[in-house]
Parts: C-alpha cells; structure tokens; sequence
C-alpha cells in the first residue's frame, strides 16, 4: 500500500478563506457599482431640473434685454440714434446664457436616454461573474472544505502521512 505525503492541509485552508474573502469583496464592490449607478441616474435626473430652470431664468433674462434695448431705441437725443452698445452686449450675453443652459438640457436629456443602454450593457457583463460569485465559489468553497477534511481524516488515520494523529 502506498501512502501519500500530506503536509500542508492548512495551506488549503487559508486558500479556502482567500477565495470568501475575494467573494466577499467582489460582492461589496458589485454592490457598490449598483449604488453608484443608480446616484448617476438620479445626478442627472437633478441637472435635467437644474438646466430647466436655467433656460427660464435665461429666457427672462433674453425678454427683459430684449425691452430694454427696445426703451433705448425709442430714446432720441437731438435727432440722433440713442446709443445701445451696452443693452446690446446685455442681449448677447443673456442669448448666450440661454444657448449654453439649452445645449447642457439637451446634452442632459440625450446621457438620460443612453443610460438604460449602457446599463444593459454593464448589466450583462457583469451578471455572469455576479452569479458566479453567488453560485460557483460557494460550490468551490464546499469543495474545498470536503478535500480539507477528507485530508485531515487521511493524515488522522495513518501518521506516516506527514500529519499528528
């Protein structure tokens, strides 16, 4: 009868709580990805509202430039045009403001739209090493803790195998 040299039983042991260890901390992380999409989601929703208010601002702000350059113009100074260099940077200005808070809605709402589908896509990545996680490193981890004790039990019955009785 030949006989096997076991000498590092615990090695696999620790092997064992490496791999839940991983387990552990890959979840926490898959976790934390949900949590972080869901915060982006709810970040853009909120600068949807912000940029929405903005353009209303904007708006007021073009309207009431807009009655004001229109009050200078009807002002005449000894048969001259009224000067309204200054209302006029207002009005650009005030468009400007209006241009830009349109663009960020519009960039806004297009990231909303192609969010889901981004969302699917990470999703069905990284469902498969989820149920990985879930289902085949606690088979590992069964298995393993059966192989440790199946050694343990072989050192136990026949000391010659490198283990104390």
């Amino acid at each position: 009868m030949s006989t096997a040299k076991v000498h590092a039983v615990e090695r696999l042991a620790d092997f064992q709580a490496t791999v839940r260890t991983f387990a552990d901390k890959a979840k926490n992380a898959m976790s934390s990805n949900q949590m972080e999409i869901r915060r982006a989601y709810d970040w853009l929703e909120s600068q949807l509202n912000l940029w929405k208010a903005e353009i209303r601002r904007a708006e007021d702000a073009v309207t009431q430039a807009k009655i004001e350059l229109t009050r200078r113009r009807m002002i005449k100074f000894n048969d001259r045009p009224p000067d309204t260099t200054e209302q006029e940077k207002v009005l650009r200005r005030a468009q400007a403001r209006l241009a830009h808070a349109e663009d960020k809605r519009d960039n806004t709402k297009r990231w909303l739209r192609q969010l889901p589908d981004v969302i699917e896509e990470y999703d069905g990545q990284a469902r498969p090493f989820t149920d990985m996680l879930d289902h085949e490193v606690v088979k590992m981890a069964v298995f393993l803790e059966q192989k440790i004790a199946a050694l343990e039990a072989y050192q136990y019955m026949n000391p010659s195998a490198g283990g104390t009785p």
